[in-house]
């Protein structure tokens, strides 16, 4: 192979990492980091993140399995204002199961995130399919801090 052809594959290969970078840091937007005087506390908040990431991945993918290992002894629901309270996790898993299968996914993303000592939130848009058209509601969860653990407080859609 010629030099110059090298050259070309060789930075079109390099372009191309870098956008995948760029892309996959465009995804924690919602996410700002901080720096934190002990290893501890940076441990505690990426703890906090793994845990959004993973009920958003749970979210995208209509999966409430991955989210059910999160929800506290209680859950404070609100979606779309037809259910409305706390609810135990058996219950909060029916609810958010039917919401899912009633309301097809289409995509997920965060869009913000805030987070002190015991508790986190993030919002963000969920779209959905229904008759042929994609409409949006914003959902958002607040995560409280339990015994070492980020457990999910609270779900609100609308």
């Amino acid at each position: 192979m010629k030099p110059i052809i090298k050259g070309t594959y060789l930075s079109i290969a390099i372009i191309f990492c870098f956008l995948l970078s760029e892309t996959s840091l465009a995804q924690d937007n919602w996410w700002k980091d901080k720096k934190y005087k002990t290893e501890a506390k940076r441990q505690k908040f990426s703890g906090c993140k793994k845990v959004f990431v993973t009920i958003g991945d749970g979210i995208n993918y209509s999966n409430v399995y991955a989210v059910i290992p999160y929800f506290g002894s209680e859950v404070y629901l609100n979606i779309l204002n037809d259910e409305r309270g706390y609810y135990s996790p058996d219950q909060t898993k029916y609810i958010v199961e039917n919401f899912f299968s009633n309301n097809p996914v289409h995509s997920f993303k965060w869009r913000m995130s805030s987070r002190s000592e015991n508790y986190a939130f993030a919002s963000g848009k969920y779209k959905y399919s229904k008759n042929g058209y994609i409409n949006n509601y914003s959902l958002s969860v607040s995560l409280k801090y339990i015994n070492e653990k980020w457990l999910i407080d609270q779900i609100i859609i609308n």
